[in-house]
């Protein structure tokens, strides 16, 4: 399975849209992480989310959110680099933003996460539209349980957390287990890709290998698709998604 080139599926939502399943764009359903500094290209503006906390972003795709600008061109007020305290709402993607005070301050920020790590907004007043991005991926794969659309298969990861944007060697180690028969746990590991902005690829681990043989191979080219999705190969080479679920039970490893 090759990597998906648009990593939230905005362009193929709208693609859908424009051919006329206007349906299945209402039943898209975007988890974006959002931890780390989202920067502009001369870092001189400098977004950084600050709710909710991950344990809830990663289980909506509408929340409410806070977050701090710091910027010496005027954006959302400040030169000076001061920081201005925001709020807002993310909905399936499209973030809007506006300062705390005023209450009926208008947006100063406003746009959509065309990647994981790459937001995209529109001209507002005086300043135009922009990208800022961001030199990592808050996968926090931990959050939860990542359960099969059937039902029948059930992950539990340990790490990682957060993965750098991939470069070629880094990775960030992964371990966890296959808890779909609770009384028979199966430890599995690996290593975890960041995004790669070359290709636009997403988060990837390889593989998912037995840590006692590492030639038993349980799963295969697991790809972060958005904080609520993986989609991965199974040992009989069966493509299957699977979508975070909270974890009541304490579940663990």
């Amino acid at each position: 399975m090759k990597p998906k080139t648009h990593a939230l599926g905005l362009a193929l939502a709208a693609s859908l849209v424009a051919c006329g399943g206007g349906e299945l764009l209402a039943l898209l359903q975007i988890v974006t992480p959002l931890g780390g500094a989202w920067s502009n290209a001369g870092f001189t503006t400098t977004i950084q989310f600050t709710s909710p906390p991950p344990s809830v972003l990663m289980f909506s795709s509408k929340v409410d959110v806070t977050a701090s600008v710091n910027s010496t061109d005027g954006v959302c007020g400040d030169t000076l680099n001061n920081g201005v305290d925001l709020v807002g709402t993310l909905e399936n993607g499209q973030v809007a933003l506006r300062p705390i005070a005023p209450a009926n301050a208008p947006n100063c920020i406003q746009g959509s996460f065309t990647d994981l790590r790459k937001l995209d907004t529109v001209a507002l007043g005086v300043q135009p539209a922009r990208s800022y991005t961001n030199s990592r991926v808050d996968v926090q794969m931990q959050l939860g349980l990542w359960v099969s659309e059937s039902g029948t298969l059930t992950l539990k990861f340990n790490e990682p957390s957060s993965v750098d944007n991939f470069t070629g060697a880094n990775t960030e180690p992964v371990t966890g287990c296959d808890v779909s028969i609770p009384a028979a746990k199966v430890n599995f590991e690996g290593e975890m890709r960041g995004f790669v902005v070359a290709t636009l690829s997403r988060p990837l681990m390889p593989e998912l290998v037995n840590p006692l043989n590492a030639a038993q191979k349980f799963f295969t080219q697991v790809e972060y698709v958005d904080g609520a999705t993986l989609r991965l190969l199974n040992a009989g080479g069966v493509l299957l998604t699977l979508k975070r679920k909270p974890n009541p039970g304490g579940v663990a490893c």
